[in-house]
């Protein structure tokens, strides 16, 4: 694993997030949590959130001593994280099923946020198994990953009808073809900003959002917090090769 360090100026002392590792298949982020607004999500990945904390999972809180793993599309609100610091874990369906994603959880139950370094948990991450899906999928799913597609455009691709690749994406997957356009569309704001250093309205225009205000909603929605939030000064990039 190889990977590029890019450090960016923080645009305030409001901005909470300490570092990210971002990856084509799977990202990982840390930030100083006391003091962060969190809001309920429904993240279109299957996710880690790591440490001891209290979520509310379909209006039932509960307590886990170590990192969780969390389903794509699961609704959830984090009630309190312990430490200073939270860190969660953003996996790709294409490449960890569910399974491998709870195991990996396993695996992560003595790092530390705040105090561990986030490469070594990606490097975990990359020696994992891995799942095979059908190729046709795998063509969609470049297909959506493309600025400007639409699901018609990938199930052409595909050699599918729209609701056929629908119910098989959402079958094998989990995350709809609409679900996961959205997500790739987050990651290329994300990435504008991260990575190209653009301001959150230049980066919200540049990924195809209406505005900044659109990419703040979006955000909160499947990341639970705002952008700002998400603007780490240290930011690793991933060579997976």
């Amino acid at each position: 694993m190889r990977t590029i360090e890019i450090a960016r100026t923080a645009a305030s002392a409001r901005v909470a997030a300490t570092s990210a590792v971002l990856g084509s298949s799977l990202a990982l982020t840390e930030a100083r949590t006391q003091g962060v607004s969190l809001f309920e999500r429904r993240t279109p990945m299957h996710c880690v959130l790591f440490g001891r904390s209290r979520l509310e999972i379909d209006g039932v809180v509960r307590r886990f001593d170590g990192p969780v793993a969390i389903p794509a599309g699961a609704r959830h609100r984090v009630v309190e994280i312990e430490g200073a610091y939270g860190c969660v874990a953003y996996l790709d369906a294409r490449r960890y099923g569910f399974d491998e994603v709870s195991r990996l959880a396993e695996r992560w139950h003595g790092f530390v946020p705040g105090r561990d370094d986030l490469r070594e948990a990606y490097g975990d991450a990359l020696h994992a198994a891995q799942r095979r899906i059908d190729p046709r999928l795998s063509r969609a799913l470049d297909e959506l990953g493309r600025e400007g597609a639409t699901v018609e455009s990938a199930a052409a691709r595909a050699g599918l009808s729209p609701s056929r690749l629908t119910h098989l994406m959402s079958e094998s997957l989990g995350p709809s073809p609409v679900v996961y356009r959205g997500w790739f569309k987050l990651r290329r704001a994300l990435h504008a900003a991260l990575v190209e250093r653009l301001d959150l309205t230049r980066a919200a225009h540049e990924a195809g959002f209406a505005d900044s205000a659109h990419l703040t909603r979006t955000t909160k929605h499947t990341m639970g917090v705002a952008p700002a939030a998400m603007l780490p000064p240290k930011v690793f990039l991933v060579d997976e090769g």
